[in-house]
């Protein structure tokens, strides 16, 4: 009986059946440039922060944690790859070297990422920039990851040095980016990759241009549905071609689209799993969610797919633990693919990747920007202060983290959909920095282009630049070509910023809200329960929208910067009003200002094309070129134009806010603006403050209705 087990044994082991192999997939998301942890990186670099102090992430701790799990899955018998979904940079001082010493690809690197791909932030620079980006980490020991990216569609223009750096069919292995590629474990489990931009990534990646992603003809990026849908046909024969050509037996796709818990009909990562065939596993970004191993029913094959989300920043690796049969298919442990915490309980410790920081490091502090005399840090400080410190600091990360301001009290960002304490404070600034130039009336920021979930006192109660600048870090100036968006100033109508602020009240609650636009220098009240605005339809009309009332700084008011208060407002538009209101009786009325001819409606206060004086980032006026507003030309910011000519070509470009030619004639950048305004106080004001009564939110973008917290003012969740 032994004898004939034993036969049956080695004929089963000769029939050409594999065994079964198990794999691990270990990844990350949305690391956005945070090779030093957070909470505050004042506390963790130079020295890194003890257990106990409530850092997360850092790229050294990183490394540590991703050991622990590859030794733990060789020691079971399984293969390891570790893979990223994208937006690898751009959310800390590192990337202001990017070009130059590329660290987040080297890091990832030395990190033992074998594979990654692009998120809407590598575009931040252009794809010129990303380029160079990438050319600077080929030049170097450590190189970079295979980046794969299955849906880019390029113009050929100025974007041909990133075309010629792209292999469609995983042919040419000198080039770095691929559209799909295949790595081979070495038990054997051959594993094929896609790369997929998400349509709602796409959108929000306005730098990107002229490379395209899934985009049908005679469609624009707003129409998310459609480009969804064309990513769906545009990987397709990418995953195919995994199948039929290289005989894969697992298709994992790296896709910065989206999954959220909280929002699974709208998550665009859970939409691809249902509608591509042929996929196994979907590593998933850009929706910064802790999104844990869940599987989907693809609708065509029936078979399930799994996806998981690792959070942001490096806070967190995900574990995707498989195992390939030996009728080659695919079974999950779902009870062993969690997201693991990387946290200050696990010290910091490989020299390589604290090195590359330290040169990192070194290179913002003394290395001078070419053509300057200055590094960059030494610049930046002179922009912000006024005065320029010493050529070297009298340590490494003195300039770094050079001290802006006492903070006593953390300024709150935590919530979506709603007005935060950062957000004042960072629209606060602009409308400073704008008013140091020429009288503003209103500027705004949204939700989406502030990256850091509160500025945080930490240990030392000191705010230093490195963490202000990890606040609002994106993009680039099309114009100089200088990291970080500058400022832009114009014109709109008074009727386009009720329209702009039906935006937050509409737009932002139907997935987008990092499109949650906050004020300073105006106020609005806006009630969910209405219909939302229409901008086909009348935008003088009190019933087109959800925003229900609108108030104005008083020119004293801005003048002093004396930005909330209900006595510094007048109104400018309520929906509640009609012809039989005595409107010169409204408090606060102000008839030589605010003018009111007879024609127009009696809701507004003053006319509807009233010229109101807007400075935002160059990011939003961007989109605001996008969503159709037409932006007017203001005299002291253009002076060959008169006040509300159009902006030519509606370009943005055309009106970034520059410093005066006696302070240098510099563009002014969003965190430059930041930095001077809490600068100039000396210590954070208790306005930021949500745990003191004059911090109270919201004060300027107020929910009111059934769906508020507070029928008569307070926040929404819908």
């Amino acid at each position: 009986m032994r004898r004939l087990v034993l036969l049956g044994t080695l004929a089963l082991a000769c029939s050409g059946s594999p065994a079964p192999k198990k794999l691990v997939i270990l990844h990350t998301n949305d690391e956005h440039s945070h090779l030093i942890g957070l909470g505050p990186e004042i506390d963790d670099f130079p020295t890194p922060a003890p257990s106990g102090t409530g850092i997360k992430g850092g790229a050294s701790r990183r490394s540590v944690v991703l050991k622990t799990e590859r030794d733990a899955a060789k020691a079971a018998g399984a293969d390891t790859l570790t893979v990223s979904a994208g937006d690898n940079m751009m959310g800390s001082l590192m990337q202001i070297a990017a070009t130059t010493v590329s660290a987040d690809y080297r890091v990832m690197k030395l990190l033992g990422y074998d594979v990654t791909t692009l998120g809407n932030h590598e575009f931040d620079y252009g794809p010129a920039g990303l380029a160079l980006i990438i050319g600077a980490a080929q030049a170097t020991p450590e190189k970079l990851p295979v980046i794969v990216a299955s849906n880019i569609h390029f113009a050929g223009t100025s974007d041909a040095p990133l075309q010629a750096m792209y292999d469609a069919n995983n042919t040419d292995p000198a080039k770095p980016i691929h559209g799909k590629f295949v790595i081979t474990t070495p038990n054997g489990i051959k594993v094929g990759f896609i790369g997929i931009m998400g349509a709602d990534a796409q959108a929000v990646a306005p730098a990107a241009a002229p490379t395209t992603f899934s985009l049908p003809p005679g469609t624009t990026t707003d129409n998310r549905l459609a480009s969804l849908a064309q990513i769906f046909d545009d990987v397709q024969p990418f995953v195919d071609s995994l199948r039929r050509d290289d005989k894969v037996d697992l298709v994992v796709a790296l896709s910065h689209s989206g999954a959220d818990l909280s929002n699974e009909a709208k998550s665009e990562d859970i939409a691809i799993a249902q509608n591509v065939s042929g996929i196994d596993v979907i590593v998933s970004g850009h929706s910064h969610s802790d999104f844990p191993a869940q599987l989907y029913t693809n609708a065509h094959t029936g078979k399930q797919v799994l996806v998981q989300q690792a959070g942001r920043f490096g806070d967190q690796v995900g574990r995707i633990s498989l195992t390939v049969n030996s009728d080659r298919t695919v079974s999950f442990d779902k009870d062993n693919s969690i997201l693991i915490p990387v946290t200050d309980k696990k010290a910091p410790s490989d020299p390589a990747v604290d090195a590359l920081v330290d040169g990192t490091v070194d290179a913002l502090e003394s290395t001078n920007i070419p053509g300057q005399q200055l590094s960059f840090m030494r610049y930046t400080i002179l922009e912000t202060t006024g005065a320029a410190p010493a050529a070297t600091p009298s340590k490494r990360g003195d300039y770094y983290n050079y001290p802006v301001a006492a903070l006593p009290f953390d300024v709150d960002n935590s919530a979506k959909f709603q007005e935060t304490e950062l957000l004042d404070l960072i629209t606060d600034s602009e409308l400073a920095a704008a008013n140091h130039v020429a009288p503003t009336d209103l500027a705004a920021e949204g939700y989406g282009a502030t990256r850091v979930p509160a500025l945080r006192k930490g240990l030392t109660g000191v705010l230093g630049f490195a963490d202000l600048f990890a606040a609002v870090p994106l993009g680039g100036s099309p114009a100089s070509g200088t990291p970080g968006y500058p400022l832009c100033r114009f014109g709109i109508y008074l009727a386009e910023v009720k329209a702009a602020f039906e935006v937050t009240a509409g737009f932002a609650y139907t997935g987008h809200d990092d499109l949650f636009l906050v004020p300073a220098g105006f106020r609005f009240k806006y009630d969910t329960t209405r219909n939302p605005y229409n901008p086909s339809g009348d935008a003088t009309s009190k019933d087109n929208g959800r925003v229900v009332k609108i108030d104005a700084l008083i020119p004293t008011a801005l003048a002093s910067g004396n930005y909330d208060g209900d006595a510094n407002y007048v109104t400018v538009f309520d929906a509640s009003k009609t012809a039989a209101d005595s409107l010169p009786g409204n408090p606060g009325w102000l008839p030589t200002i605010y003018d009111r001819p007879n024609d127009i409606p009696p809701f507004f206060y003053g006319s509807p094309t009233r010229l109101v004086k807007v400075a935002v980032s160059y990011y939003i006026a961007t989109f605001a070129t996008f969503a159709g507003i037409k932006l007017k030309a203001l005299n002291d910011t253009m002076p060959t134009l008169a006040d509300g000519a159009p902006v030519p070509g509606n370009d943005a470009t055309r009106t970034i806010l520059k410093r005066s030619a006696l302070e240098g004639g510099t563009e002014i950048k969003e965190w430059e603006a930041l930095a001077a305004w809490v600068h100039a106080h000396g210590t954070m004001p208790a306005r930021y403050n949500s745990a003191d009564p004059a911090g109270a939110i919201p004060r300027r973008a107020i929910c009111i209705g059934a769906h508020s917290t507070n029928a008569t003012g307070g926040n929404c969740s819908q």
